[in-house]
């Protein structure tokens, strides 16, 4: 399967709030995983099966214990727990002072998240920098996206970081712009700075800001989720982002082989 990275330049443009969204309509199995390391958002806002409280100790930190004997699915799993609805999710720390105690879990832990044969995952990074201690994941992620606002200041941030970014991942890289759906000059003007840069930059979405929608992953919400602009907006995406990362990933163009292929029957 494969892994899947959500992350801001800057501020909080709802990575969250847009993880659970997408996390609750994907399409195959998935575990969302926070990787924040400014502390979980999801045990506060969220309650596990039958509406109970979610165990804020069971999630990235106990993982951390129990990994020096190995990462693997099962591993991974046994850490996570399931939100009312049915979401697997990996809690992250509780404070920032608890990434100090995990160690080197980033790396094989972002390679494990992308191999995970039980489904995809899909992991919230929050704030990304250059010296993010999260990054190992997002270098690991089959897809990148980062997630901003269309105002000046959000936009300026995303630039910057996507100019840095380039050169660390080898990943697909996507933007979702969290703006009011009748703001469309507003993402065009996004999309017009992405243009200007000249990055590789292929996927572009554009996330209904809905307070009203956004409600129901905050323990707030009323009505009918299915019919709020968050949800009809975040469909589509979520949909055009499984399809990424069913597709199996590019093989490199061997040159050598190409120009001297094994004769038939030689499948060295």
């Amino acid at each position: 399967m494969a892994l899947v990275a959500l992350a801001s330049a800057k501020g909080s443009p709802g990575v969250t709030t847009a993880s659970l969204v997408f996390g609750a309509l994907w399409p195959r199995q998935v575990l969302l995983a926070e990787c924040d390391p400014a502390g979980s958002d999801v045990a506060i806002r969220m309650t596990g099966q039958g509406g109970a409280p979610l165990n804020s100790d069971r999630g990235l930190v106990s993982l951390a214990a129990a990994s020096r004997k190995g990462l693997g699915d099962e591993v991974i799993l046994a850490h996570s727990q399931q939100l009312d609805g049915g979401l697997d999710v990996l809690l992250g720390v509780r404070s920032p002072e608890q990434v100090g105690g995990m160690g080197g879990l980033w790396h094989p832990l972002g390679i494990s998240f992308n191999q995970m044969q039980h489904g995809d995952v899909l992991a919230d990074c929050g704030r990304i920098g250059a010296s993010s201690p999260q990054l190992p994941v997002i270098q690991s992620a089959r897809l990148v996206v980062l997630v901003c606002t269309a105002t000046g200041s959000s936009v300026a941030h995303l630039r910057e970081r996507l100019s840095t970014l380039v050169h660390h991942v080898d990943a697909q890289l996507g933007v979702v712009v969290v703006a009011d759906p009748k703001q469309r000059d507003g993402v065009k003007q996004v999309w017009t700075v992405l243009d200007a840069m000249s990055l590789p930059v292929r996927h572009r979405w554009h996330l209904a800001y809905d307070p009203a929608g956004a409600a129901f992953f905050d323990g707030r919400g009323h009505g009918r989720l299915d019919k709020t602009q968050l949800i009809r907006s975040a469909s589509a995406i979520t949909a055009e982002m499984a399809a990424l990362v069913a597709a199996p990933p590019p093989q490199d163009f061997d040159m050598a082989n190409a120009a001297f292929p094994p004769p038939p029957g030689d499948y060295r």
